[in-house]
């Protein structure tokens, strides 16, 4: 058995060094950076399966960046020849490796590397038993991380904060942590950190004797690491699910897995599975009264930790060779190797150890939540400001406008341009007197009640507050901008540049300005482009025009609602669609939507104020274009906004 698993690896190994060789060749006419970053993803990519091959690879690389001094991809570099010494168990000159990316990548400023080089130094003082220091490390990452919003590298960071709870058998806490890794690596479908949270979830519920929800966690991440062939985590969950069939006295079938599991590990040099593999084979051949075979795989078993210096594994090996000897009724073996358990379990788990653990958790939540507060006041100082400037600018509006209404009056349509200006005074009026009015009055009392109550409030209350005069603020700030590009568009001082457009671009554009309010209610947007690629139109106008169309649907889309817009191509038409799953419009609104002389204020599903402006907008603007635009709606049945414009 031994001899064939020695010849497989050579013929991996001598494969891996074929496939490697065919990729130098390939790349040998590339720039050197990007030869570096083709050899670094390599490495990444073949750190699990051939590892070996891994290390070969990132060696290149380093040596390359070397040689044309960067310090951004020598770091880089490092950190991967890291992980792979990590993986085949060689922590020390893994440690070396992360210590020298840390180095390099602070030289050159990079500071995703110096996460990840925290993040891997953390991780290596975990595997040694070192929790504290783990976590003063592995917390330095997550906060730089956090502050990129990289959720990759947050949750290679939440993954050995859970390994550190798991060790020192918090478990819920363990579960909290890994469960969180989980829905990050499914926020980024990351395949393999979802196959190895998966994987951890099942081994901390093995600890807590939960074996039917760990089988079907384990199962789970049997079938991701199947879908990306990731070798080495397949020998993990096949060990896992062995040891769950030997709890259940499934003997052969534990047998099995275990087998197949070990010669998987051996094919890949991953040394931590061996020992782990090796233990199990020993309590399943003790099973079968096959005591040869058990103590053997139990030295192997500790020989191979001892090589590792992992003080938790070293405690394992302890613990199955207690077990053992329970099993065979040598108690007196059995109690010494129990004694040698506990008193190095005693120094891992020893409550000084436990105690700064969470302290050092508890003052990096606290530090987190003190940063939010103090971004929360920041934003409130911003929005008093943008509420003064708001009322300066709407007054100039109003004047600038109606001075140039006056001055446009002439003697043939002086009554019917009194009219109009009388219209659109009124008008003018009642959004100041209203509309305006009642944002500003709403800020006004939130930001008293803060300055007065601060210290009273809860911090829910608080927030509550906070949002509140933000939505106010930017309603008003939308009304505004609606009031000043009617304003110039009434007063013939808008000026009409129509130019090549991407519709894709100015779309999503659009979109994303109002992904937080979308966000905020809960409603998904959708963009659907078809074949459209341009169009020739006025920018600053199609942007008011989209923008104002999808305010709209999120304003009378109720929460979990979804706007969807799209563009197609019909004959010399290209046809435009803003479409809302909200409440509708009766056949009586839907005559007055588009009519100057009959703008009123709506209310959106949750309260949300308007004008009727936007949509009188939209519709002189498209009709500028030498397009049109009308809605198709039902009450109860959401409604679609659809214009069409020319080709070309």
């Amino acid at each position: 058995m031994k001899i064939l698993l020695m010849l497989g690896l050579q013929i991996s190994l001598l494969y891996a060094q074929s496939g490697l060789d065919s990729l130098l060749k390939n790349i040998s006419g590339t720039p050197d950076t990007t030869k570096i970053k083709i050899l670094n993803d390599y490495t990444w990519n073949n750190r699990n399966n051939r590892p070996y091959e891994a290390l070969r690879s990132g060696e290149e690389a380093l040596t390359i960046s070397i040689a044309i001094k960067n310090n951004k991809l020598r770091a880089k570099s490092l950190n991967l020849i890291g992980v792979v010494y990590r993986n085949i168990g060689n922590y020390e000159k893994a440690l070396g490796y992360y210590k020298n990316a840390l180095h390099f990548s602070e030289t050159a400023g990079d500071s995703s590397q110096i996460a990840y080089s925290y993040n891997n130094i953390g991780g290596i003082y975990r595997l040694v038993g070192n929790y504290p220091l783990t976590l003063e490390y592995v917390l330095k990452a997550l906060k730089i991380f956090e502050s990129m919003n990289d959720k990759e590298g947050m949750a290679f960071c939440t993954i050995n904060i859970g390994l550190v709870y798991k060790n020192q058998e918090d478990y819920s806490k363990a579960l909290e942590y890994l469960n969180y890794t989980l829905k990050l690596r499914n926020e980024i479908n990351d395949k393999a950190g979802k196959a190895l949270a998966l994987n951890l979830i099942a081994e901390t519920y093995v600890d807590i004797k939960k074996t039917d929800i760990a089988l079907q966690y384990y199962y789970q991440s049997e079938n991701e690491y199947k879908e990306i062939g990731d070798q080495k985590g397949l020998s993990a969950v096949w060990g896992g699910i062995g040891g769950i069939f030997y709890s259940q006295n499934l003997i052969a079938k534990a047998l099995e897995y275990r087998l197949r599991a070990l010669n998987l590990s051996y094919k890949i040099g991953y040394i931590e599975g061996q020992i782990a593999h090796h233990n199990n084979l020993a309590l399943i051949y003790a099973k079968r009264n096959d005591t040869l075979r058990a103590e053997n795989n139990l030295r192997k078993a500790l020989s191979l930790a001892n090589g590792l210096k992992a003080a938790y594994i070293q405690l394992e090996c302890y613990r199955y060779w207690s077990q053992y000897y329970e099993m065979k009724k040598d108690y007196k073996s059995a109690f010494g190797y129990n004694k040698k358990y506990v008193a190095l379990k005693d120094s891992l788990l020893s409550q000084e150890n436990i105690s700064l653990v969470k302290s050092m958790e508890s003052v990096y939540k606290a530090e987190k939540t003190e940063k939010e507060n103090a971004i929360l006041l920041k934003d409130i100082e911003l929005k008093e400001k943008q509420r003064n400037y708001l009322i300066i600018i709407v007054l100039l509006v109003v004047a600038i406008s109606l001075v140039t209404y006056s001055r446009y009056q002439s003697k043939k349509i002086a009554n019917e341009n009194l009219k109009e200006l009388n219209t659109v005074k009124d008008t003018f009026f009642k959004i100041i007197a209203h509309d305006l009015k009642t944002p500003f009055n709403a800020i006004f009392g939130y930001t008293e009640l803060l300055k007065k109550d601060f210290d009273k409030l809860s911090d829910s209350e608080k927030l509550s507050c906070i949002d509140d005069i933000s939505r106010s603020a930017k309603q008003n700030f939308q009304l505004l901008e609606n009031l000043l590009m009617w304003a110039q568009s009434q007063s013939g001082k808008l000026e009409f540049n129509p130019k090549k457009l991407d519709v894709k671009k100015i779309i999503e554009n659009s979109a994303d300005l109002l992904f937080h309010l979308a966000k905020n209610k809960s409603v998904a947007l959708e963009i659907e482009c078809g074949d459209v690629q341009e169009i020739t139109a006025d920018e600053q106008m199609m942007k008011t025009v989209f923008r104002n169309l999808i305010s709209n649907g999120i304003k009378f889309s109720n929460p979990n609602g979804k706007v969807v817009i799209s563009a197609n191509k019909e004959n010399d038409k290209i046809r435009f669609s803003v479409k809302d799953s909200g409440v509708g419009i009766n056949d009586e609104t839907k005559q007055k939507l588009f009519t100057k002389n009959r703008v009123a204020s709506t209310t959106g599903t949750q309260g949300e104020r308007g004008t009727g402006l936007g949509l009188v907008l939209c519709k002189d603007f498209i009709e500028m274009h030498g397009g049109k635009i009308h809605v198709e709606s039902q009450p109860g049945e959401g409604s679609e906004f659809i214009f069409t414009l020319a080709v070309g």
